[in-house]
């Protein structure tokens, strides 16, 4: 899949321009009514950057950073230097005893259009985005702003700042040579022999099939070269350069904009890992309760198919229920009035109700003495025959003429139901 082009946003002599980025090389200028979404880069302008170049004698690497900060603090940037995306230090050169170093900070804001296509894009100062040459400095416009650009002896920006001139004319001449001086002064010795302009005066004119370039007779004024003391050239705008630098400036709106998009992805993230947690769950319930519902049906199935044999074994298990009573002697209403005769002695006791029910049996009789009475009572109880009965069996009635009446009453022991039949004596 072919890679979409990206784009550039630089200051230009009228606001921003937007440049096509096509492989990693700078292709063309985009036309203003097209979209600048895929925005890759954005130049920071001059007048939002304060630069402040550094000499660091004998320093150690690690150290610079600090001993920028503790300078700029007593400068009075402390503020604006705490905060890591809003200061930046870059060292020039290879020297580590005589330590060249180039700092900026964010002063002032970019346009709203602009920070809205910041998003994704890295920030870098503007002076990294132009051709330096070691030993000339270098004269831009930034909507409507002259920018000086100073160059250390390997082409890197050894300071860069928007001038308060407007025109190039002797004032302006005046305010570049207080900065070379400036720098002097500070033992950074730029070494400058020449001055460029970079001037979109220059006009395109065909020669011959290839394209030349005449300056315009305004383009530079004589008061500025005069007064400047420095040989002054044109230059045509060149196609803009990708940042031979990392940088880490990045307005504070887009970094608050980033940090609340990051919020938001991991709230979402979250969310959706809650989300996909509680759809595991569910999906294993889910299956958990499709292979019990397969367990159980498999089941079913199983015991339909078995269904005609349980017929088979319930309809036996009917008829020997049928045939219990039939096959069990003990259980005869006969046998058990048998074995009640057998109780029975030659005197003094007499039978007067023997009855079998569905849900027990019932004994009454009577005895020539209460004696007698609950003789046999004890008998009746104690008999092999009658322990698969529970009884009921109260004490004797002693009647006025020295009788006694008795009555017992048993209900099945073992839950078996005796036989529907009642006989009675």
């Amino acid at each position: 899949m072919k890679n979409p082009d990206e784009l550039m946003l630089i200051p230009h002599e009228e606001g921003f321009r937007a440049w096509r980025l096509r492989g990693g090389q700078v292709a063309r200028p985009e036309a203003e009514s097209r979209s600048r979404r895929g925005t890759a880069w954005i130049a920071l302008p001059a007048r939002s950057l304060v630069t402040i170049p550094f000499r660091f004698q004998g320093v150690d690497a690690g150290r610079r950073e600090a001993m920028a900060q503790l300078e700029l603090e007593a400068a009075g940037f402390g503020q604006e230097t705490s905060d890591r995306n809003n200061f930046d230090l870059w060292n020039l050169g290879n020297d580590e005893r005589d330590q060249r170093s180039i700092g900026f900070i964010q002063v002032a804001p970019l346009p709203a259009d602009i920070l809205e296509e910041g998003g994704n894009a890295q920030f870098a100062p503007s002076v990294a985005f132009h051709q330096l040459l070691p030993g000339e400095a270098l004269i831009w416009r930034e909507d409507g702003t002259l920018v000086l650009a100073i160059p250390h002896e390997t082409g890197a920006p050894l300071h860069c700042q928007a001038l308060a001139a407007r025109v190039l004319d002797a004032d302006a001449a005046a305010e570049i040579r207080c900065i070379l001086a400036s720098l002097e002064l500070g033992g950074l010795s730029p070494n400058i022999q020449t001055l460029a302009v970079v001037s979109t005066a220059l006009v395109p004119t065909a020669a011959e099939g290839q394209e030349a370039l005449l300056p315009r007779e305004d383009a530079i004024t004589e008061d500025f070269t005069q007064a400047l003391d420095l040989p002054v050239t044109l230059r045509a705008e060149q196609i803009p350069s990708l940042p031979g630098h990392a940088s880490r400036l990045i307005p504070a709106p887009v970094v608050k904009d980033r940090h609340d998009r990051q919020q938001r992805r991991m709230v979402m993230m979250g969310a959706l890992a809650f989300a996909f947690v509680l759809l595991a769950a569910l999906g294993a319930f889910a299956a958990r309760v499709a292979l019990r519902q397969h367990t159980v049906n498999s089941e079913l199935a199983r015991l339909d198919s078995l269904e005609p044999e349980l017929m088979t074994i319930r309809d036996a298990q009917a008829a020997w229920e049928d045939m219990r009573f039939a096959i069990s002697p003990d259980l005869y209403p006969v046998e058990t009035l048998h074995q009640l005769v057998q109780l029975l002695p030659q005197e003094n006791i007499r039978i007067t109700r023997f009855e079998v029910r569905e849900d027990g049996i019932v004994i009454d009789g009577a005895a020539s003495s209460l004696g007698h009475g609950i003789d046999f009572r004890d008998k009746l109880l104690s008999h092999e025959a009658f322990k698969r009965w529970i009884w009921d069996a109260p004490n004797p009635t002693n009647l006025n003429d020295g009788t006694a009446t008795f009555r017992a009453e048993g209900r099945p022991a073992d839950g078996a139901e005796p036989e529907s039949e009642v006989t009675t004596l």
